[in-house]
């Protein structure tokens, strides 16, 4: 879990990893031409040993013979030796024997590969360990960079949270006590507008809690009849606004969740259909529910704009907008269905998308585990 939160950590445990199997590899690799020189070696000196026996079982045999060789013959011997650099003959007794400075040559050829299969497995340990440190460095600046900003975003969040909900209750107290019917419209729209924006506030809090590992949750039997009520009640008049219909049918069914992260889930993937349907101007929403044995399966299906097939899993990731490439992006931050997948998983939960592609709609299910009766 902690290398999960923790990317930085998690890719120096595999720089070990990978250093610790690359060591291994040069240790055997050295060891094996270590022997396979050794090997060759002791080859090459029986070959020696075998060339210089077998001149001198020729000239023995030659001698029993009981033949006086010419000088052609010896000429002839004489050049057979010759060829063979490795040996020393000595006419007189017949004997061929192999020449220490061949011996001692074969053993610094040898020597001098060991040293250099040394000297190329510890220069690319060397090149493996300086570019690790050297990509560990630049991933832990760019962590302590992120983090940084993370803890900016947080702090500007929280110093938004007072003035944005003192400028809704401005909003909502100009638009009930307002006679003036401009007056209610624009205390209407300050109202929604500060929603919209505390919507996004929290979001940004939410992000930052869940990717510090600060977020805990507190599961209980929640009625998700009332959640989807409530949160369907948060948008009705943005919905009424942007021509987009909501139904919901929900069952009298209880969900093991935590109250906060359902409802957040809920609002945030009613808040991304209602954008989708918007910005096909209107629609129609549809959230659902069903028990499936020891889950309870929530779909929130809409008609609008949709996205590729090939986007469904992209889409939760975090600041990740379907149409990011093209030229007509989906509005937002891009963190709501971060944070739904997000709370999903800490929630023991799952959620998928699926589209048929741009202007089929779209379909969220998210899958809870049912309370237990």
């Amino acid at each position: 879990m902690i290398l999960r939160r923790d990317p930085t950590k998690a890719l120096q445990v595999g720089f070990l990893v990978v250093l610790a199997i690359a060591t291994a590899q040069v240790a055997w690799w050295i060891t094996d031409q270590r022997a396979l020189a050794r090997g060759e070696q002791e080859r090459v000196a029986a070959l020696y040993e075998s060339d210089a026996s077998a001149v001198t079982a020729f000239v023995e045999l030659w001698n029993a013979a009981g033949r006086t060789s010419t000088v052609a013959e010896q000429d002839a011997l004489s050049e057979v030796v010759a060829r063979l650099p490795h040996l020393a003959f000595d006419p007189a007794d017949g004997v061929a024997s192999v020449r220490a400075d061949a011996i001692e040559e074969l053993a610094g050829d040898v020597a001098s590969r060991l040293n250099r299969y040394a000297w190329e497995g510890g220069f690319f340990l060397l090149v493996l360990l300086v570019g690790m440190a050297v990509l560990t460095r630049a991933i832990r600046d760019d962590a302590q960079l992120r983090r940084r900003q993370q803890n900016f975003i947080a702090a500007v969040s929280h110093e938004f949270k007072s003035p944005l909900a003192s400028m809704r209750l401005s909003g909502e107290t100009l638009a009930t006590r307002s006679t003036e019917p401009d007056s209610r419209r624009l205390g209407e729209r300050l109202v929604e507008d500060g929603d919209r924006l505390l919507r996004m506030v929290d979001n940004l809090l939410d992000t930052a809690r869940i990717d510090d590992g600060r977020i805990s949750l507190n599961r209980e039997s929640v009625p998700l009849r009332e959640v989807v009520e409530g949160v369907t009640a948060g948008h009705t008049a943005r919905a009424a606004r942007e021509d987009i219909t909501v139904r919901a049918d929900i069952p009298a069914i209880t969900v093991d969740a935590d109250p906060l992260a359902i409802e957040s889930v809920l609002r945030n993937l009613l808040d991304n259909a209602i954008k989708a349907c918007s910005a096909r101007d209107g629609g129609e929403i549809s959230i659902e529910a069903h028990r499936d044995e020891s889950e309870v399966v929530v779909e929130v299906i809409d008609d609008g704009i949709g996205f590729p097939p090939r986007d469904a899993a992209m889409i939760f990731e975090k600041f990740y907008r379907s149409g990011d490439a093209g030229t007509n992006p989906m509005p937002g931050t891009g963190l709501g269905l971060y944070v739904v997948r997000r709370l999903a998983e800490i929630s023991e939960a799952r959620v998928v998308a699926r589209s048929d592609g741009l202007g089929k709609g779209a379909t969220f299910t998210v899958t809870w585990p049912a309370a237990r009766t």
